[in-house]
């Protein structure tokens, strides 16, 4: 149980740091900000939404200190930060190249962290969920955080 709590609060403070960092180094503008909240939100609404459905569909999320639903606390705090640190680092153009490669690797990354979340026993898939599965979930939930970027 230690592991499995230690590894969100580590991801947790880790995101909340990365987002503090570039916050800091960026000196981002009112408006960036604004925008960064806004996709902070909503990512965070899209992933409680999704997540509750997991329960539906067969994953399940464990270890947490607290969860709303099925989503660890931690989770909402590492999808706000993720909303806050994206609007930092990409301009408000939509640019169809970029739009695709970042969402690869956000999702490659994202994979991977599920990946090594489930060896740790944190994560678990059911009802045929797989790795594959969260790569195209997370390449399409930031190819559209890359077009709603362009938007807000």
């Amino acid at each position: 149980m230690f592991v499995e709590m230690s590894i969100w609060i580590f991801l947790a403070i880790f995101s909340i740091s990365v987002t503090s960092l570039l916050f800091v180094l960026l000196k981002p503008k009112r408006d960036t900000i604004n925008r960064g909240i806004k996709l902070g939100i909503l990512l965070l609404v899209v992933d409680f939404i999704f997540e509750n459905l997991g329960l539906i569909f067969g994953w399940k999320t464990g270890g947490s200190i607290f969860g709303i639903g099925a989503v660890p606390i931690e989770v909402t705090v590492i999808a706000f930060c993720a909303g806050v640190t994206y609007a930092m680092l990409f301009a408000r153009k939509f640019v169809f190249n970029l739009a695709v490669a970042s969402s690869l690797l956000f999702a490659l990354i994202g994979a991977g962290v599920e990946a090594i979340l489930l060896g740790l026993g944190v994560f678990i898939y059911y009802s045929g969920w797989t790795s594959y599965h969260a790569l195209i979930s997370y390449f399409i939930a930031f190819l559209l955080m890359h077009k709603l970027n362009s938007r807000l």
